[in-house]
This record gives C-alpha cells, sequence and structure tokens, in this order.
C-alpha cells in the first residue's frame, strides 16, 4: 500500500517527459522505500526494471535476457542495440536497481551504456535510472569526480525517511502522544512504518504475516517487537545498515552511542573515545556521508567553526544507541521488561529530540499552506557554548523569514514534559532572544505535549507575537 512521497513522484515523472536520453540517480539506505516509490512511478509506464544480483558478468546477462524476453545469448552489445531498435519506436525506461553490483562484475557495460546514452541515444527517448542502496558506492561509480557519468546525471533523488505527517498515515488511529513516539521509533522509515502497521492490525498490510499485538500497552509491545526484542527483530537494525557501507564498525558505533548520550561537539567525542580530533573527525565525515550524521551551525553564524556540534539524523537510529546500545547486557539477556523501564527513564528526553523534529516539520507545513502570521525560509536553530562546563544553551528551533515583505525571526522552544508550561517559561524565551540580535519582527513559538498553565494562556493572548502550539493541534 503506497503513501506519501508526492514530490519525489513529480521528480520521477518532471524526469521522465522529454524525448531526448536522460539519466538519474536514486540512493537511499535500505528500507527507505525506493523500490516501492520506482513501482509506483512505473505502474502505468513501459518499463524494464532489472534488480542486479551480486554475481559474475555472464551470470548478470543471462538474468538480463530473462527479464528483457531475449531468448539468445546476450552481451553488452546486443543489450544496447536492442534498446536501440526499441526506442526507434517508443520511449524506453530502463531501470538498473543496486547498479553498482552490474559495474563491478562488467566494467567494459557501464562504458557502452555511457557511449550509447552519449552517441546513438542521444536523441531517442531513452531514459536510465541507477538505483543502490549505498551511498558510498553511487558516489564512486555514478556522482563522484571520477565517475563517467557525473555530468550526464539529470536527475538525483535521495530518498529520506516520510515526515510526520506522512508516517502519521500508518497509525492513523494512534493518540497523538502515541503517534509522536511511533514516528519517533519508527523514524519514517517505510520498513518499519509497515511493520508498525502490521503489528497495529491496520487492514492492507496482512502480507507481512505479523500476528496483531494485544494488550493495553501496546507502544511498549511494538517497541519490543521491532527493537528492545532480539529474538523478534522487526526493526531495522541500524548496526547493519551502516555495515552495508562501512567495513569496521566499533569506533563508529562508540561515537553514535557518543552522540546519543548528548556529547556532540568533536572535542567531547574524541575526549569520550579516546581518539585525537584529527582521527574523529573522518569517521564523523563518513558517518555523515552515508547520512547517519549531520553537522549542525547556528543559523546565523554558518561560517563560525567554534560553533559546530553533531548529531545522529534518525530518531530510530538514536532511539537504538540511546536504549538499546546503552542497556546492551539487558537487550543480550532478553530482558525486556528491564529494558523498557531504562527506556522510560529517558523517554523525555529521547521523546523531545523527536519533538523538535516534529515542530520543525510543523512550521514548514503551516508555512507552505500560509496559515502563519509569517513564511519560514530557512530552519535552524542557535546556540552559545559555555566551554567550562562542556554545556550548550540556546532555541531549539530558528527560523528565518519574512512578515509582510520585511524580515521576521522565529524563535522556538519545544518542550517535552509532564507539566504544562507556564508563563515563567515564557519569559525565559523572550528574555533569551537578546543574545541574538536580529532586525524585523520577531515571534515566539512555544510547543508542548503536555499544554500550557492558564498564565500562560492568559500572557500569550495579550501579546500578538506569542504563539502557543499543543502536541494536540500538531496531531
Amino acid at each position: 500500500m503506497f503513501k506519501g512521497r508526492k514530490g519525489e513522484l513529480e521528480q520521477l515523472n518532471g524526469f521522465y517527459e522529454g524525448d531526448n536520453a536522460d539519466v538519474a540517480v536514486i540512493s537511499g539506505q535500505i528500507g527507505i522505500g525506493k523500490t516501492t516509490l520506482i513501482k509506483e512511478f512505473i505502474a502505468d509506464k513501459n518499463a524494464i526494471f532489472f534488480e542486479a544480483y551480486e554475481t559474475t558478468s555472464k551470470h548478470l546477462f543471462e538474468m538480463l535476457g530473462k527479464n528483457i524476453g531475449v531468448s539468445t545469448e546476450l552481451d553488452g552489445i546486443s543489450f544496447c542495440e536492442e534498446i536501440t531498435k526499441k526506442a526507434a519506436k517508443e520511449k524506453q525506461l530502463i531501470i538498473f536497481d543496486q547498479y553498482p553490483h552490474i559495474v563491478k562484475a562488467d566494467p567494459d557495460f557501464d562504458k557502452l551504456l555511457h557511449e550509447y546514452i552519449t552517441t546513438k541515444w542521444k536523441d531517442l527517448p531513452v531514459k536510465i535510472i541507477f538505483c543502490s542502496d549505498a551511498f558510498m558506492l553511487v558516489d564512486k561509480y555514478i556522482k563522484g569526480k571520477k565517475a563517467i557519468w557525473k555530468d550526464l546525471v539529470g536527475l538525483d533523488l535521495v530518498v529520506k525517511p516520510l515526515g510526520f505527517y506522512d508516517s502519521c498515515e500508518f497509525f492513523a488511529d494512534a493518540s497523538p502522544k502515541e503517534a509522536a513516539f511511533l514516528y519517533g521509533i519508527t523514524g519514517g522509515i517505510p520498513y518499519n512504518l509497515v511493520r508498525t502497521a502490521a503489528l497495529l492490525g491496520i487492514e492492507g498490510y496482512d502480507e507481512y504475516a505479523i500476528k496483531p499485538i494485544e494488550g493495553k500497552n501496546k507502544i511498549k509491545e511494538i517497541a519490543a517487537r521491532l527493537f528492545l526484542d532480539r529474538n523478534s527483530a522487526l526493526g531495522l537494525n541500524p548496526e547493519l545498515v551502516m555495515a552495508t557501507e562501512l567495513r569496521e564498525l566499533s569506533y563508529y558505533n562508540y561515537m553514535l552511542t557518543t552522540l546519543a548520550k548528548g556529547l556532540n561537539r568533536v572535542n567531547q567525542i574524541s575526549a569520550e573515545v579516546n581518539k585525537p580530533k584529527d582521527v574523529v573527525v573522518p569517521y564523523l565525515n563518513s558517518l555523515m556521508s552515508i547520512g547517519v550524521c549531520t553537522k549542525d551551525t547556528a543559523i546565523t553564524e554558518l561560517t563560525n567553526r567554534k560553533k559546530t556540534r553533531y548529531s545522529i539524523v534518525n530518531a530510530s537510529t538514536l532511539f537504538w544507541y540511546k536504549i538499546v546500545v546503552a542497556n546492551y547486557d539487558k537487550y543480550v539477556s532478553r530482558d525486556i521488561d528491564g529494558l523498557w523501564e531504562e527506556a522510560e527513564k529517558t523517554m523525555d528526553e529521547y521523546m523531545k529530540d523527536v519533538f523538535i523534529k516534529m515542530c520543525g516539520e510543523y512550521l514548514q507545513d503551516r508555512s507552505d499552506k500560509n496559515l502563519l502570521p509569517f513564511t519560514v525560509e530557512e530552519i535552524g536553530n542557535w546556540w552559545v557554548n559555555d566551554d567550562e562546563a562542556g554545556t550548550t544553551d540556546g532555541f531549539d528551533l530558528v527560523s528565518l523569514g519574512k512578515c509582510e515583505g520585511k524580515s521576521a525571526t522565529i524563535y522556538a522552544q519545544c518542550y517535552y514534559i509532564k507539566e504544562p508550561i507556564e508563563v515563567a517559561q515564557l519569559k525565559v524565551l523572550i528574555e533569551k532572544t537578546k543574545q541574538l540580535h536580529r532586525q524585523g519582527d520577531a515571534f515566539y513559538l512555544v510547543f508542548s505535549n503536555s499544554g500550557f498553565h492558564e498564565n500562560a494562556i492568559t500572557i500569550s493572548s495579550a501579546i500578538k507575537n506569542i504563539m502557543l502550539i499543543t502536541l494536540d493541534e500538531m496531531r
């Protein structure tokens, strides 16, 4: 059952238009839904879809011959000539899934395809899509500086996890609080989302042969079935995903566990893993190259190297390293109740990171729909470092935009706590904005999962630039 990906489909259909040869690349981690997206895209099109198997050149061409219905022995030239004949009559859409397997098995075929698309197919309607799970191999063979295809790629589509609102379609009956947690633990990754839908017994997911869970604490049971119970392991293990790209995981795992603790600056990571900074940074760069980590800079100080910190991109990966790896003894012994107890102790801290992502998406979504008194052009954050304490203090989100044609800055704090927010917390936010000198209008947004105290509501109603937003409103 296909959900979301409207923007991606629009890009692919735009690529398909026109009668000249063109090349696209689709990349994204395992389980992100690339194949599902492609099959939805080609559902109404005459296309060749070939998923390459890691084998020899001869075996690959045998499999490709069966795929296109050629009974005679196939090789690179005969395949290309077959496409040439067909393209003279109608548009040819060819998808090579796991394309790096083909290049490794037969580099000459890679060169031959390139030769044809730049010569014989140049003015023919031949559309080729290369697809792969491995970011590093895509860079090496297709997009990198030394790749022969680098100047021919008309569409470079990196498939990312679904956002909060698209993810909610997989658990439509969940409460706002449940939906927030399910979005966090699945990370918006379709592989995890469809299994969560099956566990919830939602119609249309019977193909996964997963027995729906029963009982009151469904949240705990889903967490257990996806990640906490090693014998169940329905969820996509982030370590297995990284293993497709990285040779040796020991220091990568240690760094991700360190980031999950909240130690996010290079000097902090270096001290924790007992490696010098010039060793730590290349490891972090590798994690960024495969989309596991990101480097954050203060939104108004992008060139300030002193204000650089790193974070784990996906909330599902964060859950794994913050909860499971941090309590690995309980995971190994299958102490699911004990592991869940540890999860509950840090749940608000974990959910704060999830909540910030949701608030950012809410801001962008409402801005795109013109439902706010300002428009959002850029979303980031801003902070100051306390080097002595090794801490940072700032805003959860800072957005730069416009209000009635003039510059506007939107300051936001995102509270995921058990108590309603009081007026004192609003005053802290407003006072903190004095550290960041900005011209134009200022808006103060406070997001809360537990609502707001009456005194905060009274103040916000009197000051037009203060907005209070609850989790229920976001859902």
